[in-house]
């Protein structure tokens, strides 16, 4: 399995086997196999008209939809690079990455077509079109994928942490990242299975949620745009389309715990075997809520790491999910793994000193480059011990078992005084001064005070008293590590990844300091 033809080969393995079950749902729609098959193959014949050649870039602008599913993986199948592009991008971004790409073609659909700059693009391809009317199509079967090496898909960051960032996958790491899933978890997908498809279409996640599915010939359920911060839709498509598998992060989980505690729904996950948990650390009292709601259900849980350039690198089944201390795991097959400190020492998982270094990768699943931009491509892959591994930005420790568990990103560390702080301590010290008050904080440094400490508290509370957190804090931590400033929110602001969105934090009120 070294190309992107295992995913085509397996879906048409699949199709021949089970015409008739059902590949993918939205609500009340759903197409089977071979009525999956016979709509990829209409796409990929009306690119192939158009003069699509291996390798070529091809954008894909639509929102969560069956069409979402037919463009990508028409775009693998004709040996074209996937990059999808979100419909909700503001116009000035956009341009920007339409004028670095330089991509001459670009899928749509009548709900996203006019929002689209088609000047940028020699072809705009309206799937709606192509897949309502009836096509007489030649057989596509003598079409190959691209070598190993060639791109498979390009994924923009997050931007989270600085600029968007386009990530070159070859058809090598794609393939790779699907086989180390497999090989790590064999039942984690399979035929039976009803997957959520949850991730939007700009994060890599939804990648794998779409191919490992399909490739074992279990049913995709979609949401519709939008069903993603629409809890109460959320929860009963959970119910009605017994969902069987889905990977979800903080942001859904603190949504899904607020619903079951107000609504008393005792039955959303009912039929859920697997649940993986991934994304950004989990605040302790925040997953000791959803585990307790989760005690009653027969349920799975698996918690993975992993980044826009090294694909899902790091899991580990959570045998006590009671643990408010989650881990990100171990690697999985193929995959290395090493913690580097600020000395370039490499520390060792036995060792024990809780030290913090930053999570560097090795393996077959990483990403080939960023693209146009070589420079940071080169600060990114480093050589230790004569194997290349990138360096992720994010900082771990091991416990005494040798797992490794999630502290930071090196972007938003903290140092007063020349001290690294670890932000999570103050946050959950801050969060235990009002018990069940306080569902969320985060803790920055003011850009404009080196040593100044702000942090965001989240309480739907009226009136919380800033002089009782603080002589919480005074109680509990060091003197430095009480922020000066205390902002309430009702609600942290998210990125459409679900992600906390920092640079939108609001600058707190430094009057209060005078």
């Amino acid at each position: 399995m070294t190309t992107s033809y295992y995913v085509i080969r397996s879906l048409f393995d699949i199709a021949r086997l089970y015409p008739q079950k059902v590949a993918i749902v939205l609500d009340d729609q759903l197409w089977t196999y071979s009525e999956l098959i016979m709509q990829v193959e209409r796409v990929v014949y009306q690119l192939h008209h158009l003069g699509v050649v291996q390798g070529q870039i091809i954008y894909q602008f639509v929102e969560r939809s069956f069409e979402m599913i037919c463009g990508f993986l028409a775009i693998l199948y004709i040996g074209g690079v996937y990059c999808p592009l979100s419909s909700i991008l503001p116009p000035g971004r956009l341009n920007i990455i339409l004028e670095q790409m330089q991509g001459r073609y670009v899928l749509v659909h009548e709900k996203t077509r006019n929002k689209f700059p088609i000047a940028a693009v020699q072809h705009v391809i309206v799937l709606d079109n192509i897949l309502l009317r009836s096509l007489d199509i030649e057989d596509m079967s003598d079409l190959s994928i691209s070598g190993e090496y060639g791109a498979a898909f390009i994924i923009f960051t997050s931007g989270t942490t600085g600029p968007p960032k386009a990530v070159v996958h070859t058809h090598r790491s794609f393939s790779a990242s699907i086989a180390a899933l497999i090989g790590w978890n064999v039942g984690m997908y399979t035929v039976r299975d009803q997957v959520l498809q949850i991730a939007a279409s700009s994060w890599i996640t939804h990648i794998w949620e779409i191919s490992l599915t399909l490739v074992v010939g279990g049913t995709l359920v979609l949401l519709r745009q939008g069903g993603l911060f629409d809890v109460a839709y959320f929860s009963r498509t959970l119910m009605h389309q017994q969902i069987t598998t889905l990977l979800i992060g903080p942001a859904i989980i603190r949504a899904l715990t607020n619903y079951i505690e107000n609504s008393q729904q005792t039955k959303i996950f009912d039929t859920v075997r697997q649940l993986c948990v991934g994304g950004e650390g989990m605040k302790p009292q925040q997953w000791t809520q959803f585990a307790n709601l989760l005690s009653s259900y027969n349920v799975q849980i698996c918690a993975l790491y992993g980044t826009s350039e090294s694909g899902v690198v790091l899991g580990c089944q959570l045998l006590n999910i009671k643990d408010t201390n989650i881990p990100i795991g171990y690697p999985l097959p193929t995959v290395q793994c090493l913690l580097v400190d600020d000395n370039g020492k490499i520390i060792n998982t036995k060792d024990n000193s809780h030290e913090i270094g930053q999570i560097h990768i090795g393996g077959p699943t990483l990403f080939h480059s960023y693209l146009n931009d070589p420079e940071l491509s080169g600060s990114r892959f480093t050589a230790i011990n004569n194997q290349v591994y990138i360096k992720t930005g994010d900082l771990a420790r091991y416990n005494a078992q040798g797992k490794l568990y999630y502290v930071e990103r090196t972007d938003f560390q903290i140092k007063i005084r020349g001290q690294r702080l670890e932000t999570t301590e103050i946050e959950n010290t801050i969060t235990n001064s009002y018990p069940g008050k306080i569902s969320d904080c985060v803790v920055t440094k003011l850009a404009q005070n080196e040593d100044l400490l702000v942090a965001y508290v989240v309480s739907k509370a009226s009136e919380l008293d800033t002089e009782q957190i603080r002589n919480h804090c005074n109680k509990h931590l060091y003197q430095y590590m009480v922020p000066s400033i205390f902002v309430f929110l009702k609600q942290l602001p998210l990125n459409a990844n679900g992600k906390l969105d920092r640079q939108r934090l609001p600058m707190p009120d430094i009057s209060v300091l005078s």
